[in-house]
């Protein structure tokens, strides 16, 4: 696909517009408007600039968000689920698992400081 260099600053505001706040839920079609390009424009643009879908980008984001907040603060897992985004701190657990190879609760004892 060819981006002009407008499409290339409509991606990178959508892309943006996802990092503002990973806990919101937005549709496509939602960032798409936002970022003032269509929506398969968007998608495949995003894609070919970014190495990911939106719906994949957005859940590493939440997971990378997860993941720091786990190991640098004390908040409890259901607190850092719904500050990752997730509604339900299962949902959390088990996508941080299939992602990082083991569950939250494991991954923190593991990093914390000796």
């Amino acid at each position: 696909m060819r981006l002009s260099s407008y499409d290339i600053e409509c991606i990178q505001r959508a892309k943006n517009f996802i990092d503002s706040d990973t806990r919101h839920h937005h549709s496509i079609s939602e960032i798409a408007e936002y970022a003032f390009i269509n929506i398969t424009k968007l998608k495949a643009g995003f894609k070919e600039l970014f190495g990911l879908g939106l719906f994949h980008y957005l859940a590493e984001q939440r997971l990378q968000k997860g993941k720091y907040l786990l190991e640098n603060t004390g908040k409890s897992l259901k607190q850092i689920s719904h500050l990752s985004g997730y509604n339900y701190t299962c949902n959390f657990n088990t996508a941080f698992k299939k992602r990082f190879g083991k569950p939250p609760g494991s991954y923190r004892k593991e990093a914390e400081p000796h």
